[in-house]
C-alpha cells in the first residue's frame, strides 16, 4: 500500500519528509480510511486521507471526514495547515463543496 500512496503523492507532486503512517483505529472505527501524516516542503503539517470505498462519497461522509479530521489533529497535538483527501468513488456535489468550504484538497484516483 505505500508504493500506491507514494505514486498518488508523485503524480500530484506532493512531496512530504517525515511521512508517517497513522493508525485510523484510534481515531475511528472506518475502515475505509487510511491517514498519513508528514510536514511539506514548505514546513507545513500535511494530513493525507485515503478512502478506498465502493460507495458514493455523501455530505455525510464529508462531515464525518472533517470530525476525523479534528479528532486527528487533537491526538497529534498539531495544527494542520494542508488535508488531502484521495478517493476512488462517486463524489455528490454537496460534499465537494463542504470540502472546498474547509479548505481540503482533494483528487480521485481511479
Amino acid at each position: 500500500m505505500q508504493k500506491q500512496i507514494s505514486e498518488l503523492l508523485r503524480s500530484k507532486k506532493l512531496l512530504l519528509k517525515n511521512f508517517k503512517t497513522l493508525d485510523t483505529k484510534e481515531f475511528s472505527k472506518k475502515r475505509s480510511y487510511e491517514i498519513y501524516f508528514g510536514v511539506d516542503l514548505d514546513g507545513f503539517f500535511t494530513l493525507v486521507f485515503v478512502r478506498n470505498a465502493k460507495s458514493r462519497f455523501i455530505s455525510k461522509d464529508a462531515n464525518e471526514l472533517l470530525n476525523l479530521d479534528k479528532i486527528v489533529q487533537e491526538k497529534i497535538d498539531k495544527i494542520v495547515k494542508k488535508r488531502v483527501l484521495f478517493y476512488n468513488s462517486q463524489m455528490c456535489s454537496k460534499s465537494k463543496k463542504i470540502l472546498e468550504e474547509s479548505e481540503f484538497i482533494f483528487y480521485d484516483f481511479v
